[in-house]
């Protein structure tokens, strides 16, 4: 797997290992995954599937870190979806479906903070 990070020099090692957690916690093994900024209307992040296991992920550039893991956290469960849900498809063919409807919204936004505090957690037991 390869993981490109290009957000925060002083946090894109930190960032890399994190993808890397959420991974092995999903088990999931996408090809690559890119992680970079943009600015972004109305989101604080993007997921876009590219190809074959290959995912490019959007971040706010001026959002704090906590809230760049917690987007990460957000965008990686949507990498989930497309590997084990077919997001894409549900995607291709929910194209007007009200916001509120969406469980890979719901499952994204409920699992984000979780999955930051559990990583957390993990960096504090092998410190």
């Amino acid at each position: 797997m390869i993981i490109d990070i290009a957000v925060n020099e002083k946090y894109d090692a930190l960032l890399d290992d994190f993808v890397y957690y959420i991974c092995k916690h999903y088990g999931i093994l996408p090809r690559k995954i890119s992680i970079e900024t943009a600015d972004l209307v109305g989101n604080r992040g993007m997921c876009f599937d590219d190809d074959d296991g290959e995912f490019t992920i959007l971040v706010k550039p001026n959002d704090d870190m906590g809230q760049i893991f917690a987007t990460v956290a957000h965008e990686m469960i949507h990498v989930k979806q497309y590997m084990t849900q077919s997001l894409g498809k549900l995607l291709d063919e929910s194209t007007k479906l009200p916001y509120d409807s969406r469980w890979w919204e719901d499952e994204a936004f409920d699992g984000a903070v979780p999955l930051v505090e559990s990583f957390a957690r993990n960096l504090k037991l092998s410190s």
